[in-house]
């Protein structure tokens, strides 16, 4: 007959038993979160977090108000209702806005905010440490690092309405990398892109946001959206 265990061997075997760690504090979050603009409703009632180590595809008809959605959660956009959370804090005060907009960096919205379509691949770098307040040396290291994340290197001679429609893409997220950020927002990453190489560009982001910052991008068609991206799907404001 076995002896029983005494007090401080049981305390001792629970101890050894793993705690469950918590879930991470995510990136961004919106609860309920709503845009009226002069001709109706934008989005309606969209609630989404973003998880830091992912790629966040936000699906949706052009009407949807993907753009706007993620102006909204880049920090961009006034006149929203509802709550957005930046690491795990509300954005209630303008020091929280600043904050939010300081942390995201944005690669590409609709035609507001896109590389120069007439500058050399080189030049984009240098325009957008100036816009982003980097040192030019610096933005062109973290440049170099996010083509190597990406796994696509870009001629520095190359104007930018001659590459690729993906390596504009990729040239688009490559330069919201020039200061760090722990999210990346990218609009329309299926713009001009077929079905091989939207994958190709989302195994892409899914390789970014494992290695550095949170990516949250939209697109209209859900099927390339690999496994390891989280898929938040959007529907017209009259459709909610």
């Amino acid at each position: 007959m076995s002896a029983a265990p005494d007090d401080d061997q049981a305390t001792r075997t629970q101890d050894a038993t793993p705690a469950e760690k918590p879930a991470p504090v995510p990136v961004v979050e919106a609860q309920h979160l709503g845009l009226v603009g002069p001709e109706g409703p934008v989005f309606t009632d969209v609630s989404l977090s973003v998880a830091p180590g992912r790629l966040t595809v936000l699906v949706g008809p052009g009407d949807s108000g993907r753009s706007s959605l993620l102006l909204a959660l880049a920090g961009r956009m006034r006149g929203c209702t509802g709550t957005v959370r930046w690491q795990g804090r509300s954005v209630r005060s303008g020091r929280d806005l600043r904050a939010l907009r300081h942390g995201t960096s944005v690669a590409r919205i609709a035609t507001l905010v896109a590389p120069e379509a007439r500058l050399t691949v080189a030049e984009s770098v240098v325009e957008r440490a100036l816009l982003d307040g980097t040192r030019t040396a610096a933005a062109e290291q973290a440049f170099a690092a996010a083509e190597d994340l990406l796994d696509v290197h870009l001629d520095r001679s190359t104007v930018a309405e001659r590459l690729t429609p993906y390596e504009r893409s990729i040239l688009a997220v490559a330069l919201a990398l020039v200061r760090p950020a722990d999210l990346v927002v990218l609009d329309d990453l299926d713009a001009d892109l077929d079905l091989a190489d939207q994958r190709r560009l989302l195994d892409a982001l899914v390789h970014l946001a494992a290695s550095g910052p949170a990516v949250l991008a939209t697109t209209t068609e859900p099927s390339p959206v690999p496994a390891g991206a989280t898929l938040v799907t959007l529907t017209p404001p009259q459709e909610s």
